[in-house]
């Protein structure tokens, strides 16, 4: 009999004790057999023939199915130890990989202190390099500043200009080798501290309507001598462009490939109110040079042209001039138009002859298209005076 185990196995097979209880199951048969053997052969001669036949076939079909189950345990017998090869294979081959991946870590360790080292050895160098510039740049900035200083001395001289220690040499105030080189620069005056430009006296703001038209000729001539070196020497594309043609000066605005009048820069008997128009233009000239140059320039200060192109100068040999932002240019045309008109219409001027005198400078502004034409009457203290 097969146990519960070997009766529900699929495919069947016999186990170990299953085998065993039909091996002595054939032996009780066979035993069986053999007592049947030794009684009467004349009765019991067929039958036992029979019997030990029957027997023997069974023995037969038993031992070949327990030999077949013999050969089937060592298949699988076999099979295991070929899974336990291929375990065995796949456990050195994860103790390999595992042993890989732990060189691997240290490997990428290395790597990471070498990159750790390298960075803080580049920094180092970079900041030694830092340094190193650093003082390289101190050092060409002092050579540069004093070179500024020899520069801005030298054209000092050029234009008419001079340091603090050679005009109080001129006046027998002092000064000599022993001076600070970093004398501040201002035009050379007289005693009674009046600017001159070539030994010209600048007129002040309530003399320009004072002066003879020679005289204010010959300061606007020095005045834009000195500007025209100014802006050569900084390369400067100005807002308003000045011309010579013959003996007279000319200024217009600076539009490219447009056709534009012009207003004079020589006063005379009968264009009184161009050449308002044009020295309104020649100082905006002026502030704009000097906004390029870091140099704020105030509309009330706006006709001190020549004290402005000395501070322009003097913006060369700052110690800050490399750093120097750039002053953003907030004037407007007319505002200067404003400051130059008050200099002849507060010069003791009669109300009828300034009231002329305005609407005269509107007509050169807007024939020069410099003001809107829409305009008919000028109100200088009105926002909406529009300016091109």
């Amino acid at each position: 009999m097969k146990c519960s185990i070997c009766s529900a196995a699929k495919p069947k097979y016999y186990c170990g004790q299953c085998v065993r209880d039909r091996v002595c199951q054939h032996d009780w048969v066979l035993e069986l057999a053999s007592k049947a053997g030794s009684g009467s052969s004349s009765e019991h001669g067929t039958s036992t023939s029979s019997s030990s036949a029957c027997a023997l076939q069974l023995y037969e079909y038993q031992t070949d199915r327990l030999r077949a189950g013999y050969q089937r345990v060592a298949a699988l017998k076999a099979k295991v130890r070929a899974r336990q090869q291929l375990i065995a294979e796949a456990q050195q081959r994860r103790d390999d990989a595992a042993q890989l991946l732990a060189q691997r870590r240290a490997q990428l360790q290395e790597l990471k202190q070498g990159e750790a080292a390298l960075t803080e050895r580049a920094m180092y160098e970079a900041k030694s390099a830092g340094s190193k510039k650093a003082a390289q740049v101190a050092k060409v900035s002092g050579v540069l500043r004093k070179d500024r200083g020899i520069l801005a001395n030298a054209l000092c001289q050029v234009v008419g200009l001079q340091t603090a220690g050679a005009a109080a040499q001129n006046h027998g105030l002092g000064g000599g080798e022993d001076d600070d080189e970093d004398d501040m620069f201002f035009l050379s005056m007289d005693m009674d501290d009046r600017k001159r430009l070539f030994g010209l006296p600048w007129p002040g703001h309530e003399d320009w309507a004072k002066y003879p038209n020679d005289y204010i000729n010959a300061c606007v001539g020095h005045c834009i001598h000195i500007f025209s070196i100014l802006a050569h020497y900084l390369h400067l594309d100005l807002p308003f462009h000045i011309s010579k043609r013959g003996s007279s000066l000319y200024i217009r605005a600076n539009w490219r490939d447009v056709d534009v009048g012009e207003a004079a820069l020589s006063i005379g008997d009968n264009n009184t109110a161009s050449f308002i128009v044009g020295l309104s233009m020649l100082f905006f000239d002026i502030a704009y040079l000097c906004h390029r140059q870091g140099v704020r320039v105030m509309t009330e200060r706006i006709t001190d042209a020549v004290d402005n192109m000395r501070q322009a100068v003097l913006s060369l040999a700052e110690r800050e001039s490399e750093a120097r932002q750039r002053v953003p240019l907030e004037l407007e045309l007319y505002s200067v138009v404003q400051e130059v008109m008050k200099m002849y219409v507060d010069a003791g001027r009669k109300e009828s002859e300034a009231v002329l005198l305005r609407q005269q400078v509107h007509d050169v502004l807007r024939r020069l298209h410099l003001c809107d034409d829409a305009v008919d009457s000028v109100d200088y203290d009105d926002e909406n005076w529009a300016i091109i």
